[in-house]
């Protein structure tokens, strides 16, 4: 007689495991606790409706719900196509685009857990989880959608002294388009705070004489499980920057100008900052069955889109590398692919826009376009 192949005996030795645990989960006190659980949702969302604090309370379940969902369900980095990023394009349809990806500075998450696990760790992670718990009534978060830390706050002040220093800022091309005084450059961040909170901060001198809303892009949200991926602003919304002044320590040399008569009438805009923002390309945070290769797609068909030769983008290390593997062709190689940019770090480049030979929409990074603007890349 034939015997039974390990593979077929496993599968009715795991099958029996199963049988043998759920014939001992009383599932008359598992459904107890569901509709437990489901009835106290109900109740705090129809109190939500005449009570802030059951607002808040709402908010902040959907919030950590989200994330403890995200944590066990994402799969942003499956599934993606064997031959990465689409054909390149060719040149009858070429339109090029100067990108340039500056990275937000040390998030409160990257404090407590980037920075080793010795004996200072067991501190810092319980400090956050106090803040946390502190703030569990407001509408903030130590861990979720993490902000920038003391260090990130200072490592973006740098990079605006930077930015607008005439001696050892930017040079070449790319330094009037951040400066924003020749041809044509928009802001643009992800929809997390400590990417709007570095952009606004850096571009601080630009934006008072301008005026210009930074625009708020949810294609941009950092690929990765941890919570502190889970954004905070709703479809259409702008990310809150309230407290953003507090970074300003020359606020009173403001020039002339719409941030100047907000600061005088001690008005804000929807983000909570005098520094304004647009919601209108903001889906909200990111689906549980997310592809990141698709986010990426669909921020380089958005800037192929637009009207600005140059847009400057912050955002997120992981984000960014996984782009540049995307759209640099394999046959050329470049650190961009395999290291991160540095806390505050700006990188620009060339992406070419168009059809390629199969005349289906086609995008691609030449790595000799890709210039170090400040910080470059981690060891």
């Amino acid at each position: 007689s034939l015997l039974p192949s390990p593979a077929l005996t496993l599968g009715h030795s795991n099958m029996s495991v199963l049988a043998t645990v759920a014939a001992e989960i009383d599932w008359a006190t598992v459904l107890a606790y569901a509709f437990t659980v489901m009835a106290a949702y109900v109740a705090l969302t129809v109190a939500a409706v005449a009570s802030p604090i059951a607002r808040r309370i709402l908010f902040k379940s959907r919030l950590y719900a989200r994330g403890i969902a995200h944590m066990v369900l994402s799969r942003e980095k499956k599934n993606w196509p064997k031959q990465r990023g689409n054909g390149v394009p060719v040149f009858d349809s070429l339109v090029t685009k100067r990108i340039v990806f500056i990275r937000h500075g040390e998030s409160t998450w990257n404090q407590v857990f980037n920075r080793g696990f010795g004996y200072r760790f067991p501190f810092r992670l319980f400090e956050g989880v106090l803040t946390e718990v502190v703030g569990l009534l407001s509408r903030s978060s130590f861990f979720f959608d993490a902000p920038l830390s003391d260090l990130g706050n200072l490592e973006a002040k740098k990079l605006r002294s930077f930015l607008t220093s005439k001696e050892d800022g930017p040079v070449g091309k790319d330094a009037d388009a951040l400066a924003g005084v020749k041809g044509t450059s928009i802001l643009v961040t992800s929809n997390l705070r400590r990417a709007a909170q570095t952009m606004a901060i850096a571009f601080w001198d630009r934006v008072a004489v301008t005026g210009e809303k930074i625009y708020v892009l949810s294609c941009l949200q950092e690929m990765a499980r941890n919570v502190d991926t889970c954004a905070l602003a709703g479809p259409g919304e702008p990310v809150p920057l309230r407290g953003l002044e507090e970074q300003i320590p020359d606020i009173q040399n403001v020039p002339a100008g719409p941030i100047r008569d907000l600061l005088e009438r001690r008005r804000v805009t929807d983000s909570g900052s005098v520094v304004a923002e647009s919601g209108h390309f903001n889906a909200g945070n990111k689906p549980l069955m997310r592809n990141g290769h698709a986010s990426m797609l669909e921020f380089a068909h958005w800037c192929a889109a637009q009207d600005a030769k140059t847009v400057i983008v912050g955002g997120h290390s992981l984000w960014f590398k996984e782009f540049f593997k995307c759209f640099i062709p394999s046959e050329q190689e470049h650190v961009a692919q395999r290291k991160k940019i540095v806390n505050c770090g700006a990188v620009a480049f060339d992406l070419k826009c168009g059809k390629d030979a199969s005349g289906n929409d086609g995008f691609s990074i030449d790595s000799s376009t890709v210039r170090v603007v400040y910080g470059g890349f981690g060891k």
